[in-house]
């Protein structure tokens, strides 16, 4: 439909305000506002939501398009024609904005993503992706990296819940990147400007809407991406909420035990075992037995130190000696020459 049709089938409906008393610039306000209203109202079924108020229609056409069409928001009017809220309006053609700078573009271009776009899938598709690349990064990375911390042998249990928090890290990490990217495409489509580069950082621009594109924006932004936006939140939530319980369920299960003789130790007083204070034959039960020749290695080397700290201190004996000696022939060298 051309752009003079589009026109002449929205002017009667503006009417009223462009009245012979009215000014131009109110005319062509009245003109575009009922434009979009008219464009508003193709995109809801009739036969399916008659007797609802438009705006009840309305959402609940918007609501009902990304289920039945999949990754293209489209809807068919009454007269057997097929729009898409991504379609290239008038405003459009008027807008100063570089193509691939508009938020409805961002769009499209973000449902298109191979990774960015799995938050616009279906909830099942959703769910499945995710699911695979926390299984993915569980058997790859985390279930290894945990089985060199624990034995799976003697510690399955440790093991499995230390890879499920690797796994759920993992997983909250690509998702908080996608919901960074839909927020910010969010934000953009809700928003009455839009901020852009004409050529580079350093000559950014605001571009204020046209009515008929805020419109069309508002209605992307609040029907089709804040719920995508709502559901990356959650998962956030969940792999958070994942995450502190397999750390809580890991430091109960691997808590360090103080002394290793047990309960009984402490409370029928086998032994000076203390919680938290080293001790010697606790130790000892860990460490295997000495063989007969370290046994002698160590012998040797305890008389060896023995002899060593014997021959210091008959040193020190002799010095003492021989220093006392000198001192009283000092003093009675002194004692002689006073006389």
């Amino acid at each position: 439909m051309s752009t003079m049709s589009r026109i002449a089938r929205v002017a009667p409906r503006a009417a009223p305000a462009a009245s012979a008393g009215a000014s131009p610039r109110r005319a062509a306000v009245a003109v575009a506002r009922a434009r979009a209203r008219d464009r508003t109202a193709r995109l809801v079924p009739r036969d399916r939501h008659r007797g609802a108020s438009p705006r009840v229609a309305s959402s609940r056409a918007l609501c009902s398009i990304p289920r039945a069409r999949g990754r293209s928001v489209v809807a068919s009017a009454s007269d057997g024609e097929t729009g898409s809220l991504l379609d290239e309006l008038d405003a459009d053609q008027r807008c100063p904005v570089p193509k691939d700078q508009r938020p409805a573009s961002q769009l499209a271009e973000l449902q298109d993503s191979l990774l960015l776009g799995w938050g616009g899938k279906e909830l099942g598709g959703y769910v499945a992706r995710l699911g695979a690349l926390g299984s993915f990064f569980y058997f790859v990375l985390a279930y290894p990296i945990a089985s060199y911390s624990y034995d799976p042998s003697t510690q399955p249990f440790e093991t499995v819940v230390c890879a499920l928090t690797g796994s759920f890290v993992a997983v909250a990490v690509f998702a908080l990147l996608i919901y960074n990217n839909w927020s910010y495409v969010r934000d953009r489509l809700l928003s009455a400007t839009v901020e852009y580069e004409e050529t580079g950082w350093y000559d950014g621009q605001t571009y204020v809407k046209d009515p008929e594109m805020l419109a069309r924006d508002r209605l992307l932004g609040t029907y089709v991406v804040r719920p995508i936006v709502e559901r990356l939140r959650k998962t956030l939530l969940s792999c958070g909420l994942g995450v502190f319980v397999s750390l809580a369920a890991l430091n109960a299960i691997d808590a360090p035990e103080y002394g290793v003789d047990g309960g009984a130790a402490y409370e029928g007083g086998g032994g000076n075992v203390s919680a938290g204070v080293y001790d010697a034959r606790s130790a000892a039960r860990y460490e295997p037995p000495a063989t007969p020749e370290e046994l002698a290695a160590e012998e040797a080397e305890e008389a060896e130190e023995l002899a060593r700290y014997e021959a210091a201190m008959d040193r020190y004996a002799r010095d003492n000696a021989r220093g006392g000696a000198e001192a009283r022939q000092i003093a009675e060298d002194a004692a002689s020459s006073m006389e």
